[in-house]
């Protein structure tokens, strides 16, 4: 059974990168009593597919993983957030078709926060930087709202990078970036969400 489970990673665990997350939420399924499919093949891993990746330091609030479980799990919410690591937490379950899209496919869109310690118009840069992948841009108080298309082609930490390299800011100590979540843009509601 193939479950998406959309979770936050907050605190410490947005220093936890991205090559870690597969280890962590197949050892969580287990301690939390879950048998997980595995790939097949020479060196078999349990199955799991995750959203774009995001550099260690940002954190997140709607992620996705798509877990293939062996028969069908109960409680599985309460279960993992149980066997999860501090700073994660799993805030819905969706079962999710075998012939659905994959995860990657589902992820059009990303929605970041983006603050500057020292006041920079944040938004601007991005929207220079990303040119027509940004579908929306605003300032909201200190935080600067942006949707970007595409987020696995149009990385955040590409975006930090670039500012560090034509001496904008001096590294990532200087901004605090937020995803708030990963999915499709809706124009109706303003925001982006995950296909369900």
């Amino acid at each position: 059974m193939r479950i998406r489970l959309v979770y936050s990673k907050r605190y410490g665990a947005c220093f936890v990168p991205h090559i870690a997350l597969a280890q962590i939420f197949s050892r969580s399924a287990s301690r939390a009593g879950f048998t997980l499919m595995m790939t097949q093949g020479f060196s078999p891993r349990a199955k799991l597919s995750f959203s774009p990746e995001l550099p260690a330091g940002v954190a997140a609030l709607n992620e996705a993983v798509d877990m293939y479980f062996a028969g069908e799990p109960v409680n599985v919410i309460t279960a993992m957030n149980s066997a999860l690591p501090e700073g994660f937490c799993v805030s819905r379950a969706i079962v999710i078709p075998d012939d659905a899209p994959s995860l990657g496919k589902s992820c059009k869109h990303a929605e970041y926060l983006l603050r500057s310690t020292s006041g920079l118009v944040l938004a601007g840069l991005a929207g220079e930087f990303f040119g027509d992948a940004v579908v929306l841009n605003e300032r909201a108080d200190d935080w600067q709202r942006v949707i970007i298309s595409d987020p696995a082609q149009n990385p955040i930490g590409g975006f930090v990078k670039s500012l560090v390299r034509e001496n904008v800011i001096a590294g990532w100590h200087e901004m605090n970036i937020v995803r708030v979540s990963i999915g499709i843009y809706s124009a109706e509601k303003g925001c982006v969400m995950m296909n369900e």
